[in-house]
Protein backbone atom coordinates (compact mmCIF):
# COMPACT_ATOMS: atom_id res chain seq x y z
CA UNK A 1 0.00 0.00 0.00
CA UNK A 2 2.72 2.87 0.98
CA UNK A 3 4.20 1.54 -2.17
CA UNK A 4 1.43 2.48 -4.56
CA UNK A 5 1.03 6.00 -2.66
CA UNK A 6 4.57 6.59 -2.89
CA UNK A 7 3.97 5.92 -6.64
CA UNK A 8 0.59 7.96 -6.98
CA UNK A 9 2.71 11.01 -5.61
CA UNK A 10 5.61 10.43 -8.22
CA UNK A 11 3.13 10.70 -10.75
CA UNK A 12 1.14 13.69 -9.64
CA UNK A 13 4.43 15.52 -9.58
CA UNK A 14 5.50 14.51 -12.57
CA UNK A 15 2.07 15.66 -14.41
CA UNK A 16 1.57 18.83 -12.22
CA UNK A 17 5.55 19.44 -13.44
CA UNK A 18 6.76 20.98 -16.89
CA UNK A 19 9.43 18.17 -16.89
CA UNK A 20 8.75 15.06 -19.10
CA UNK A 21 12.46 14.05 -19.71
CA UNK A 22 16.08 13.39 -18.34
CA UNK A 23 19.36 12.98 -19.39
CA UNK A 24 20.72 9.57 -18.72
CA UNK A 25 23.94 9.63 -20.10
CA UNK A 26 26.65 12.32 -21.77
CA UNK A 27 29.90 11.70 -24.22
CA UNK A 28 31.60 14.87 -25.46
CA UNK A 29 29.99 18.45 -25.71
CA UNK A 30 25.86 17.96 -26.01
CA UNK A 31 24.10 21.38 -26.45
CA UNK A 32 20.15 22.12 -25.20
CA UNK A 33 18.07 24.21 -26.97
CA UNK A 34 15.42 25.04 -24.22
CA UNK A 35 12.10 25.82 -25.58
CA UNK A 36 10.59 28.31 -23.40
CA UNK A 37 13.70 31.05 -24.31
CA UNK A 38 15.78 29.38 -26.91
CA UNK A 39 19.00 29.64 -25.12
CA UNK A 40 21.10 26.94 -25.46
CA UNK A 41 23.48 25.42 -22.82
CA UNK A 42 25.81 21.84 -22.44
CA UNK A 43 23.52 19.35 -21.68
CA UNK A 44 24.91 17.08 -18.32
CA UNK A 45 23.41 13.85 -17.00
CA UNK A 46 20.43 14.55 -14.75
CA UNK A 47 19.68 17.74 -16.81
CA UNK A 48 15.82 17.06 -16.41
CA UNK A 49 13.92 18.05 -20.13
CA UNK A 50 10.50 20.33 -20.75
CA UNK A 51 8.05 19.48 -23.89
CA UNK A 52 9.64 20.20 -27.18
CA UNK A 53 13.32 20.85 -25.82
CA UNK A 54 16.20 20.26 -28.91
CA UNK A 55 18.83 18.06 -28.29
CA UNK A 56 21.98 18.52 -30.20
CA UNK A 57 25.10 16.38 -30.84
CA UNK A 58 28.14 16.95 -32.43
CA UNK A 59 31.14 14.91 -34.01
CA UNK A 60 32.04 12.21 -31.27
CA UNK A 61 29.27 13.40 -29.49
CA UNK A 62 26.48 11.08 -27.58
CA UNK A 63 23.28 11.55 -25.54
CA UNK A 64 20.88 9.24 -24.03
CA UNK A 65 17.46 10.90 -22.82
CA UNK A 66 14.72 8.68 -20.62
CA UNK A 67 10.85 9.83 -20.60
CA UNK A 68 9.72 10.01 -17.00
CA UNK A 69 6.97 7.99 -17.05
CA UNK A 70 7.67 4.77 -18.60
CA UNK A 71 11.32 4.97 -18.76
CA UNK A 72 11.81 4.77 -22.88
CA UNK A 73 15.31 5.46 -23.90
CA UNK A 74 16.05 7.42 -26.56
CA UNK A 75 19.65 7.92 -27.82
CA UNK A 76 20.91 10.46 -29.83
CA UNK A 77 24.16 9.83 -31.91
CA UNK A 78 26.60 12.25 -33.21
CA UNK A 79 25.96 15.79 -35.76
CA UNK A 80 22.36 14.99 -34.86
CA UNK A 81 18.99 16.85 -34.24
CA UNK A 82 16.23 16.01 -32.17
CA UNK A 83 13.31 17.72 -30.42
CA UNK A 84 11.59 16.17 -27.79
CA UNK A 85 8.08 15.95 -27.10
CA UNK A 86 5.83 15.46 -24.42
CA UNK A 87 2.25 16.14 -23.45
CA UNK A 88 1.37 15.58 -19.57
CA UNK A 89 -1.70 13.38 -19.28
CA UNK A 90 -3.07 12.21 -15.75
CA UNK A 91 -2.29 8.25 -16.89
CA UNK A 92 1.25 9.31 -18.22
CA UNK A 93 2.85 11.25 -21.02
CA UNK A 94 1.82 11.01 -24.65
CA UNK A 95 4.97 10.85 -26.40
CA UNK A 96 6.69 12.05 -29.88
CA UNK A 97 10.25 13.13 -31.61
CA UNK A 98 11.09 15.60 -34.04
CA UNK A 99 13.62 14.47 -35.92
CA UNK A 100 15.60 16.86 -37.77
CA UNK A 101 18.53 15.45 -39.09
CA UNK A 102 20.69 12.58 -37.96
CA UNK A 103 20.87 8.90 -36.47
CA UNK A 104 18.72 8.19 -33.18
CA UNK A 105 17.96 4.66 -31.68
CA UNK A 106 15.05 4.30 -29.56
CA UNK A 107 14.04 1.44 -26.95
CA UNK A 108 9.95 2.35 -26.48
CA UNK A 109 7.90 1.12 -23.70
CA UNK A 110 4.56 -0.55 -24.02
CA UNK A 111 2.39 2.82 -25.10
CA UNK A 112 -0.71 2.63 -23.12
CA UNK A 113 -3.23 3.54 -25.41
CA UNK A 114 -1.34 6.48 -27.20
CA UNK A 115 1.36 5.84 -30.31
CA UNK A 116 4.79 7.15 -29.67
CA UNK A 117 5.02 9.60 -33.22
CA UNK A 118 8.25 10.01 -34.84
CA UNK A 119 8.14 12.70 -37.32
CA UNK A 120 10.96 13.59 -39.65
CA UNK A 121 11.30 16.07 -42.52
CA UNK A 122 10.07 13.50 -44.75
CA UNK A 123 8.14 10.41 -42.72
CA UNK A 124 5.83 9.85 -39.97
CA UNK A 125 6.22 6.51 -38.01
CA UNK A 126 3.55 5.43 -35.50
CA UNK A 127 5.12 3.20 -32.93
CA UNK A 128 3.63 1.39 -29.89
CA UNK A 129 6.21 -0.23 -28.72
CA UNK A 130 9.33 -1.14 -29.95
CA UNK A 131 13.19 -0.66 -30.62
CA UNK A 132 14.67 0.15 -33.66
CA UNK A 133 17.32 3.01 -35.29
CA UNK A 134 16.45 5.58 -37.68
CA UNK A 135 18.62 7.58 -40.02
CA UNK A 136 17.16 10.78 -41.45
CA UNK A 137 18.50 13.15 -43.94
CA UNK A 138 16.38 16.01 -45.34
CA UNK A 139 18.17 15.33 -48.60
CA UNK A 140 18.05 12.31 -49.14
CA UNK A 141 15.37 11.03 -46.42
CA UNK A 142 15.45 8.23 -44.04
CA UNK A 143 15.57 4.54 -43.45
CA UNK A 144 14.00 2.91 -40.19
CA UNK A 145 15.47 -0.27 -38.86
CA UNK A 146 13.06 -2.58 -36.85
CA UNK A 147 15.35 -4.65 -34.27
CA UNK A 148 12.35 -5.59 -32.21
CA UNK A 149 8.48 -4.77 -32.58
CA UNK A 150 6.29 -3.25 -35.08
CA UNK A 151 5.44 0.04 -36.93
CA UNK A 152 3.80 2.16 -39.76
CA UNK A 153 5.86 4.50 -41.93
CA UNK A 154 4.27 7.28 -43.63
CA UNK A 155 5.60 9.36 -46.42
CA UNK A 156 4.78 12.60 -45.98
CA UNK A 157 4.94 13.70 -49.21
CA UNK A 158 2.67 10.87 -50.71
CA UNK A 159 0.87 9.74 -47.93
CA UNK A 160 1.66 5.83 -48.67
CA UNK A 161 2.11 4.36 -45.84
CA UNK A 162 3.66 0.65 -44.88
CA UNK A 163 3.81 -1.72 -42.14
CA UNK A 164 7.78 -2.56 -40.82
CA UNK A 165 8.21 -5.49 -38.55
CA UNK A 166 11.12 -6.71 -37.11
CA UNK A 167 14.14 -7.73 -39.08
CA UNK A 168 12.67 -5.29 -41.85
CA UNK A 169 14.19 -1.86 -43.10
CA UNK A 170 11.71 0.96 -44.41
CA UNK A 171 13.26 3.76 -46.63
CA UNK A 172 11.52 7.07 -47.13
CA UNK A 173 12.55 9.51 -49.69
CA UNK A 174 11.88 13.13 -50.15
CA UNK A 175 11.09 12.27 -54.20
CA UNK A 176 7.69 10.03 -52.14
CA UNK A 177 8.85 6.48 -52.90
CA UNK A 178 8.51 4.52 -49.77
CA UNK A 179 10.16 0.93 -49.84
CA UNK A 180 10.67 -2.28 -47.25
CA UNK A 181 12.91 -4.49 -47.33
CA UNK A 182 15.30 -7.03 -45.21
CA UNK A 183 17.71 -5.65 -42.91
CA UNK A 184 21.52 -5.39 -44.33
CA UNK A 185 24.62 -4.93 -42.15
CA UNK A 186 24.60 -1.76 -44.30
CA UNK A 187 21.75 -0.37 -42.55
CA UNK A 188 23.34 -0.54 -39.37
CA UNK A 189 26.40 1.00 -40.06
CA UNK A 190 27.15 4.05 -37.84
CA UNK A 191 25.40 3.11 -35.11
CA UNK A 192 28.28 1.74 -33.03
CA UNK A 193 27.85 4.81 -30.65
CA UNK A 194 24.46 3.07 -29.73
CA UNK A 195 26.10 0.15 -28.29
CA UNK A 196 27.64 2.19 -25.19
CA UNK A 197 26.42 0.98 -21.78
CA UNK A 198 24.25 3.05 -19.63
CA UNK A 199 25.14 2.62 -15.83
CA UNK A 200 22.67 1.97 -13.05
CA UNK A 201 22.20 5.09 -11.28
CA UNK A 202 19.90 7.15 -9.33
CA UNK A 203 18.73 10.41 -10.99
CA UNK A 204 17.66 13.40 -8.97
CA UNK A 205 16.18 16.24 -9.73
CA UNK A 206 13.94 19.05 -8.52
CA UNK A 207 10.43 19.85 -9.67
CA UNK A 208 7.69 22.44 -9.08
CA UNK A 209 3.99 20.96 -8.02
CA UNK A 210 0.91 23.39 -8.76
CA UNK A 211 1.42 25.30 -5.85
CA UNK A 212 4.85 26.18 -6.45
CA UNK A 213 6.22 24.20 -3.94
CA UNK A 214 9.86 22.79 -4.75
CA UNK A 215 9.69 18.62 -4.46
CA UNK A 216 13.02 16.45 -5.14
CA UNK A 217 12.07 13.35 -6.88
CA UNK A 218 14.61 10.53 -7.39
CA UNK A 219 14.41 7.96 -10.41
CA UNK A 220 16.20 4.75 -10.17
CA UNK A 221 17.81 3.81 -13.49
CA UNK A 222 18.43 -0.12 -13.82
Amino acid sequence: MKKALTLLLFFNLLISSSKVAVAIKINCKVSLVSSKDRSKTLLKPGTPLNDEDKVMTSKDSFAAIMYLDDKSVIKVLSNSDLTIIGERLKKGISKSLDIGYGKITANIAKQKGNEFRISTPTSVASVKGTELAITSDPSNGDSFTLLEGLIEVTNSITGESMEVSQGETAVSTPQGSLEVEATTIEDMEGFEQAEVEIPAQDLRFEVEDADGNIKEIIIKFR
